[in-house]
C-alpha cells in the first residue's frame, strides 16, 4: 500500500513540474515574441511574418501568445503604436497625422480610431490633459521606440529633473 501511494505521489508531483515547466516555456517565449516584436515594430508586421521569422506555426504562436499575454498580436502591435504615439503627443508639438505615421499607422484615420478605442480620449484630447503632468516628470520610457530622427529632435530633460537657468530658454 506504501508503494502504492509513493508512486502515485512521484506521478503526481512529475506530472506538476511537467505542466508548470511547459507554462514557464510559454511564458518565456512569450516574453521573447514581445521583445522580437518591440525591436522590430517599424517594420510592417503580420502574424504570418512574425511566425516566419521566429520559425514557428502562425497558429501556435497566435495560441501562445494569447494564453500568456491575455491579448490577441494584433491588440499587442496596435498597443505598442499607442505607446509611440502618447510620447509623442506630450513630447512634440507634431500633428496628429504626423504623429499616426511616425507611430507606424499606415492611415491616420484608423490611428484616431485604435487611438480613441484603447484611451477613450482622441488624440488631441490626450494632448490636452497629459501635456502638463509630462512636464512636470522627468522620467522617460526609455523602451518605447521613437523614430531616432524625432528623438534626437527632442529636448534633453535631466534624470532628476535639475534644470540650470541656462538650460532654457524663455521666449518673448
Amino acid at each position: 500500500m506504501r508503494d502504492y501511494l509513493t508512486s502515485a505521489l512521484l506521478i503526481q508531483l512529475f506530472n506538476s513540474y511537467i505542466s508548470n515547466s511547459y507554462i514557464n516555456e510559454e511564458d518565456s517565449r512569450a516574453s521573447f515574441i514581445k521583445e522580437w516584436i518591440r525591436a522590430h515594430i517599424s517594420s510592417t508586421l503580420t502574424v504570418p511574418g512574425i511566425a516566419k521569422q521566429l520559425e514557428l506555426n502562425p497558429d501556435y504562436l497566435t495560441r501562445i501568445f494569447k494564453k500568456c499575454t491575455g491579448m490577441t498580436m494584433l491588440q499587442y502591435l496596435n498597443h505598442l503604436k499607442i505607446e509611440v504615439a502618447t510620447t509623442l503627443l506630450v513630447r512634440t508639438e507634431m500633428s496628429v497625422k504626423q504623429i499616426s505615421s511616425r507611430a507606424y499607422f499606415n492611415d491616420s484615420k484608423v490611428f484616431i480610431r485604435k487611438f480613441h478605442q484603447e484611451l477613450v480620449l482622441s488624440p488631441t484630447e490626450y494632448r490636452k490633459s497629459y501635456h502638463l503632468i509630462h512636464l512636470n516628470n522627468p522620467h522617460i520610457d526609455p523602451q518605447i521606440p521613437i523614430p531616432k530622427d524625432i528623438a534626437d529632435s527632442i529636448d534633453f530633460i535631466p534624470e532628476n529633473g535639475n534644470i540650470k537657468e541656462n538650460d532654457f530658454l524663455v521666449k518673448k
